[in-house]
């Protein structure tokens, strides 16, 4: 602060902030005060900056100190943390601020002809920016990732499976012969919810209520209710009383599945449950927002997937395509001559 004492100016700040030295001058014009202060911050600022360290912290003490100070308290959290880990080592564990787009391209193309997939690197370059961003807001680093100008790769969609009645039957009929007991009850509930593997899995016998079963450890973590028939109830909630919860049954579920012959795409093995559930209930003549609502879908686009199974979806193409009122009731006037 600059204040007119008498025939002089008087400076009053602390170029460091509140709790740095104070300084206290007088000048004889107001010019002169100014120059000053503007010349002492000036060398304050260059001085910090050359002083200022180096971040030559390497990518994997990063991922430490993210999954300490914040990583820790996500879902999946060990998991995601193992993962990056693990990309880090195969990116040759480098000083983070030097990961560009360059060595990352470089990665993804040798990643690419090992036969890994588009959607995988995705998934792993989406995890690498959130852990750069939320560093740069806890302040643990203060740049920029270049990283985060780095798009996604191109993906080719796959057609989502899903089993037959018949496939169906011989999925139950493999059950039966597994020696896990737990196996037939979660199968059971992801196929008359819809619910993941881990939800179903996860289900005890006070999440039974109202004959139906609430979810609670989802993926996007909020509860969801999906009620089924009385029968299905008793049988699950009477095993979950006398059991407390279910055995871990997902590698009893593969050997099941690889018994029937049957044959899916890669990476669909757990959810092709999910998809079976959500198919049937299209076909079946299910609302769409109400299938939204039982997968616990957060945006209406993901469920929309499913639409092309609806027996409406499919009869709408007959009746509201912009032809339909020229051959309406047998009408076969020439589709060619104008109205």
């Amino acid at each position: 602060m600059i204040t007119k004492v008498g025939n002089h100016y008087k400076l009053d700040f602390r170029p460091q902030g509140t709790k740095g030295k104070r300084i206290i001058r007088l000048f004889d014009t107001k010019a002169e005060a100014v120059r000053f202060q503007y010349k002492l911050v000036s060398r304050l600022t260059e001085t910090k900056a050359v002083q200022a360290p180096v971040d030559d912290r390497q990518l994997s003490e990063l991922i430490h100190t993210w999954f300490e100070l914040h990583g820790r308290s996500l879902k999946s959290a060990v998991d995601t943390r193992n993962r990056l880990l693990n990309l880090s080592q195969l990116l040759g564990n480098p000083k983070a601020r030097l990961l560009d787009p360059e060595l990352l391209a470089k990665y993804r193309k040798q990643r690419i002809d090992a036969g890994l997939s588009t959607s995988t690197l995705n998934r792993e370059l989406i995890t690498l920016k959130a852990l750069f961003r939320e560093l740069k807001r806890m302040s643990v680093i203060d740049y920029d990732s270049s990283i985060l100008t780095v798009r996604k790769l191109r993906e080719s969609k796959t057609e989502l499976s899903y089993l037959t009645d018949d496939q169906i039957n011989m999925i139950m009929n493999q059950l039966d012969q597994s020696r896990n007991r737990s196996l037939k009850y979660v199968v059971i509930i992801c196929l008359v919810t819809g619910a993941r593997w881990s939800e179903a899995e996860g289900l005890n016998s006070t999440n039974c209520i109202n004959q139906g079963f609430q979810f609670v450890d989802t993926k996007n973590g909020q509860s969801r209710f999906v009620p089924v028939q009385d029968s299905i109830f008793s049988l699950v909630k009477s095993y979950l009383i006398r059991s407390s919860s279910f055995a871990s049954c997902y590698a009893a579920y593969r050997s099941a599945f690889k018994r029937t012959g049957l044959t899916i795409p890669p990476g669909q093995m757990a959810h092709i449950l999910r998809h079976t559930f959500a198919s049937h209930f299209i076909m079946n003549g299910g609302n769409i927002l109400a299938l939204q609502k039982i997968l616990g879908h957060s945006s209406l686009n993901i469920t929309m997937r499913y639409s092309h199974l609806s027996p409406d979806y499919l009869v709408q193409a007959i009746h509201l395509n912009p032809l339909s009122n020229r051959f309406n009731n047998g009408n076969d006037n020439d589709p060619t001559t104008p109205i």
